[in-house]
């Protein structure tokens, strides 16, 4: 009797064991989901929006890895002629930055959407994360004209354990409109120009610049408007991004319509850069000039983008193609000293045991655009001492740091020290690494038996990241 009590007892545990397994199992989260920026669930792209983000949501409480690969279900067909097809012209490129843990493989490049390509792998762990893609269509104006459907499936695969695929399927749109009046306005970049390059190197104040130069090459016998956006973010291919609005634009050489003509930042959606006079006059050629906001703001790396650009007239948008935009934002890291003569030295001229305190201020101003911390050190290589070998005990000559209006950064040395031999931290930036400037005052006591005459003391300063 107590056997089969023991063994009753056994077969209870067993089952218990079992049923947690399979409860487990039977509620263990494994999910793929997506949401596009403009809503809704359909994909659809036109002249206003060729190109839109979608944002891939992954649960998984598996524990185990997983991948997801990208296949086309149906290929982006004509519907009045199915044997045209929009083929490679059908690009996606990756939101480097936008995913946490795992690694995405798209570029952050434009690449032909491909059947069974692998788009993202997970970490060991298998955390769940999240990431972003931008569908898009090149070559809008050399398109067939029409109405083109496709589909394409997000698989959501484990890699080492017993869950079952998920399928993530987006229903494509395309309308390619037939713009047979588009040529009547065309934008390229200026002469020599592939693509609107912006470069901090071309200007001493960082500042580059580059142009688009618009050519209306008929007449219109009523008002229109010419407009620009900016359809994709401005990223690096290691994940950094610019805000849109550290991208300005002006025009300068309108004489007959209106344009803006002030440093204005370009947006993400549509917005108006010229408009004709209401009888359809205007300038046949003016140029749209590109430049950075800020760019010390912008951290080193080489940036890329599009703007779209589009024709508004009797009530109907066409569409007048793309130009590529790179921007490429150079290193810069640099110190500066002023005065500049007190780079490499602190001087007391004319000194007597009677005079009062003495200062010496130096401001010190940092360039930097790496993105991260750096800090400021004072190296003092000799004694305060006059040419004649007397020297001035350390007790009597200190430093401090002040702000200069609007530090950033944390001031190192608050309240006086003396003026040691060696190096001394003077300050360290904010964790952004910002351009930044601050002022170190020396003061000396003259000490009741010091001899008269010249002092002077070498210092430098050294800038080093963290």
């Amino acid at each position: 009797m107590k056997m089969q009590k023991i063994f009753k007892i056994v077969i209870f545990s067993l089952i218990l064991v079992v049923s947690g397994i399979f409860c487990h199992q039977a509620w263990a989260v494994f999910n793929l989901s997506y949401s596009l920026d403009q809503g809704g669930s359909r994909l659809e792209l036109d002249r206003n929006y060729f190109s839109r983000s979608v944002t891939f949501s992954i649960l998984n409480d598996t524990g185990s890895r997983y991948e997801i690969r990208q296949r086309i279900e149906s290929p982006l067909r004509n519907r009045d002629n199915p044997s045209v097809t929009l083929g490679n012209n059908f690009v996606v490129r990756g939101f480097r930055g936008s995913n946490k843990y795992g690694d995405l493989r798209i570029p952050p490049g434009d690449i032909a959407v491909r059947n069974d390509e692998l788009i993202y792998v997970s970490n060991p762990a298998g955390t769940a994360d999240s990431f972003i893609l931008v569908y898009s269509i090149k070559n809008f104006q050399e398109l067939t004209p029409g109405s083109y459907t496709g589909r394409i499936n997000l698989v959501l695969n484990p890699i080492s354990s017993a869950q079952l695929p998920v399928n993530a399927i987006i229903e494509v749109y395309v309308t390619i409109p037939n713009d047979g009046g588009s040529l009547s306005v065309t934008v390229a970049p200026a002469e020599g120009a592939s693509s609107i390059i912006l470069s901090s190197s071309d200007s001493d104040n960082l500042r580059g610049a580059a142009n688009a130069v618009v050519t209306i090459n008929s007449s219109f016998n009523g008002p229109f408007r010419i407009m620009q956006m900016l359809p994709a973010p401005i990223q690096s291919q290691d994940g950094k991004s610019i805000d849109s609005s550290k991208l300005l634009f002006t025009i300068h050489d309108a004489r007959i319509g209106v344009a803006i003509n002030q440093p204005t930042p370009v947006l993400k959606n549509i917005q108006t850069v010229y408009s004709s006079r209401p009888d359809g006059s205007a300038d046949k050629v003016f140029v749209i000039t590109y430049s950075l906001a800020d760019p010390l703001s912008l951290v080193a790396g080489n940036y890329r983008s599009r703007i779209q650009y589009l024709l508004e007239s009797s009530g109907k948008q066409i569409n007048l193609g793309a130009l590529d935009l790179e921007i490429r934002q150079e290193r810069t890291f640099e110190i500066s000293i002023s005065p500049q003569d007190q780079r490499y030295s602190i001087d007391f001229t004319d000194l007597k045991p009677s005079d009062g305190p003495r200062l010496n201020e130096v401001l010190i101003g940092v360039k930097s655009n790496l993105g991260r911390p750096y800090q400021v050190t004072q190296n003092v290589l000799s004694e305060l001492a006059s040419s004649n070998g007397e020297k001035i005990p350390a007790k009597y000559f200190s430093v401090q740091t002040l702000s200069a209006d609007d530090t950033k950064g944390n001031l190192k040395v608050a309240n006086k020290i003396s003026v040691e031999k060696g190096n001394t931290l003077l300050f360290v930036s904010d964790t952004n690494g910002s351009a930044d400037k601050f002022k170190v005052v020396y003061e000396l006591i003259c000490p009741a038996d010091l001899k008269a005459g010249n002092y002077s003391s070498s210092i430098t300063y050294t800038l080093t990241e963290i």
